[in-house]
């Protein structure tokens, strides 16, 4: 087994130093001293943050939110990097969008969005600022409903993974002292 795995080391080396890289920050996570409450909570709270439409600043927020409620700060990050990567960004925001619509109350369809950034001039960048604000009002205003409505399912999903594995943990020592001593 040693052999095959080697032979994938070298063949693919760029891509077993991100697999490894990965594990190794998922290990970190999941073993953190904090309480499982305070890991979920740092990492629903990146979730919420992943939804907003802030892809610059949205570690930077998760930060100082999880600073604020004195939550895991990694968490967090991880969260909030989760939703909008470099995959999932446009879908994500996109689908904010149309639920965004709902409650604006205003006609952005694709047609328009594609005319504005087309055909985007000197002479009509007032309306394109004023479309583009609109815009980001409807994906934020769906971001926080959908944020809202995520932070629940990823505090339980994450507190409940935690408190498992840390059982299974405790669990793997007791049998090991158990061997140990017969």
């Amino acid at each position: 087994m040693k052999k095959t795995e080697n032979k994938y080391v070298k063949k693919h080396p760029f891509l077993t130093k991100i697999l490894r890289m990965a594990k190794y920050y998922f290990l970190m996570f999941v073993r953190k001293e904090d309480s499982p409450s305070k890991i979920a909570h740092g990492f629903a709270i990146g979730i919420f943050v992943g939804f907003l439409p802030i892809i610059p600043f949205q570690a930077l927020f998760s930060l100082l939110l999880c600073s604020i409620f004195k939550v895991n700060k990694l968490a967090g990050v991880l969260g909030s990097t989760t939703i909008t990567n470099a995959v999932m960004a446009i879908p994500v925001f996109y689908a904010q969008h149309f639920l965004g619509r709902i409650f604006i109350l205003h006609d952005f369809s694709y047609d328009r969005f594609k005319l504005l950034f087309t055909q985007l001039n000197v002479s009509n960048i007032h309306y394109a600022g004023k479309d583009i604000l609109i815009m980001f009002e409807m994906v934020t205003i769906g971001g926080i409903i959908v944020g809202i409505i995520f932070y629940p399912l990823a505090y339980y999903v994450v507190f409940r993974y935690i408190t498992k594995r840390r059982e299974r943990i405790r669990l793997l020592k007791k049998l090991k002292k158990i061997r140990a001593s017969s």
